[in-house]
């Protein structure tokens, strides 16, 4: 064995050179993020044979390329025909005279660019936790009469997924038409008998690009991290909870999960119809004309203004942080974010910094423990310029904050899927809506101010003194942010 080994080690060792020169080189071509494209080539150098393994996991572009390639022009052609036949033709010129409006005027016509049209004809309840949602949602998906199209990243076989799966077996016994996409690696516990009770009973299901071992890849790239649910396209339902007894606190759980969820009526809703459809083209390869069936007009009334937004590795901008820059920078008073994973790229950290040095009051909150502790070190890593720039930085004690809001000047709010993390931007499929409503901010405010009274305050002076050991863990994790 050896006298084999002292034969071949030249041949690998060039071998192992050619592999190190091209994934180098293939870094450097792809012109990706510099803190990104240096995280990889440090990964590479000081692990070289983990660090390699884990580029082509997940660092290469060609999977991306290869997968989404198709995707992007059908995304394009069908949003289109969307926009030219279902979009409220009242704002697609000139934006509505209204202060809310026109005070984020830059935002709202960049997101009308990016397939998300401004609506008014809006009813926008605010759901707190799971307690207040499932019962809302269960409600709504009673009274379906033609259609109920439904999306999460997690979806689990417990009370409040079994309360689900059998409500949609009934409602398709009746003629209504239920689809059913869920994300192979969120929803990785569910059994194959779970699938084949729901497509015996008529509901049509598929998963988000499966993988071969989930329970090993639980940060694998480019998952489904939306929740939407569209109950005969006038109802929707989106935010940050998915389905599980765990974002429900009436259930008897060791751990209080605050989350935030909301409920549409109006207009809006048929932009999550849209991106609904989008990704069930994607994930069962079957063509949909955008029929009125469903996108229905409904009646004409004074309501919120809302647009609905999503980003994924297959859309051309990454405008759901785009967004997050620009309402950040328009803030002229308050900034408030309440985020579960706060790990901001270059330009986010710097629109943040700026406003509170500026003058703009900026509150963050995170959770006091994360569910993981590498992205929880990295996210502790960003808190010493943040403090130093006055940003009050607050971690939540009472439970787990999973609720993802961000309110500027209280007058414009945003609830959705996307953390305030490099994964939510780039990689994953996002869903965000934004609120130019006084009245939505104001609640949202009070929520926010309540969670507040669950938290300890972090103290520059205090912060500053922290065991070194603290400081290099959350430094080394620093270096890795751009891949968590």
């Amino acid at each position: 064995m050896f006298e084999l080994w002292q034969t071949i080690s030249p041949y690998a060792l060039w071998l192992y050179y050619a592999i190190i020169f091209f994934v180098v080189g293939s870094l450097l071509l792809e012109n990706k993020n510099p803190l990104k494209t240096t995280s990889y080539l440090l990964l590479v150098l000081l692990l070289p044979i983990i660090g390699i393994i884990i580029y082509f996991i997940f660092g290469q572009n060609l999977r991306k390329r290869r997968i989404f390639s198709k995707r992007q022009l059908i995304n394009t052609a069908f949003g289109q025909q969307y926009v030219d036949e279902h979009l409220n033709s009242e704002y697609k010129k000139e934006l509505p005279d209204i202060s809310n409006i026109q005070y984020y005027t830059k935002l709202v016509r960049f997101l009308n660019k990016d397939l998300s049209p401004l609506s008014h004809s809006n009813e926008v309840t605010i759901l707190k936790n799971g307690e207040e949602k499932f019962p809302r949602l269960m409600e709504a998906l009673e009274a379906a009469t033609s259609h109920i199209h439904i999306e999460y990243y997690i979806y689990s076989d417990d009370e409040t997924g079994r309360t689900l799966s059998d409500l949609l077996i009934k409602k398709a016994g009746e003629g209504v038409e239920v689809r059913l996409i869920l994300d192979a690696v969120g929803s990785f516990s569910l059994k194959r008998s779970f699938y084949s009770k729901l497509r015996t009973a008529g509901v049509q299901i598929h998963e988000f690009m499966p993988v071969l071992f989930p329970s090993l890849t639980s940060k694998i790239n480019y998952r489904d991290h939306r929740k939407i649910v569209v109950i005969d396209g006038k109802t929707g339902f989106t935010g940050g909870i998915n389905i599980d007894d765990r974002y429900n606190n009436d259930h008897p759980q060791s751990l209080f999960w605050r989350d935030t969820h909301l409920m549409i009526e109006g207009e809006a809703v048929k932009t999550l119809q849209l991106l609904f459809i989008l990704n069930w083209q994607f994930v069962c390869g079957e063509n949909w004309l955008p029929t009125k069936e469903y996108f229905p007009d409904g009646p004409e009334k004074n309501g919120h203004f809302a647009q609905i937004n999503a980003s994924g590795p297959d859309w051309e901008l990454a405008s759901i942080m785009d967004s997050f820059f620009l309402a950040i920078n328009g803030a002229r008073e308050t900034i408030k974010i309440a985020t579960p994973y706060f790990i901001p790229n270059e330009s986010i950290l710097n629109a943040i910094v700026t406003a509170a040095k500026s003058g703009v009051q900026v509150e963050l909150m995170i959770p006091y423990k994360s569910d993981s502790w590498i992205v929880q070190s990295a996210s502790l890593s960003f808190m010493t310029v943040l403090l130093e720039a006055g940003v009050k930085v607050f971690l939540y004690q009472k439970g787990f904050l999973h609720s993802k809001v961000m309110l500027v000047d209280g007058n414009f709010a945003t609830v959705g899927t996307a953390n305030m993390d490099y994964r939510s931007f780039d990689l994953n499929y996002e869903v965000n809506t934004y609120l130019y409503s006084e009245e939505l901010a104001t609640v949202l405010d009070g929520h926010f101010e309540e969670d507040k009274t669950d938290c300890i305050q972090l103290n520059l002076a205090r912060w500053r003194n922290r065991p070194l050991r603290h400081k290099l863990l959350a430094s080394a994790c620093r270096i890795l942010a751009p891949l968590l």
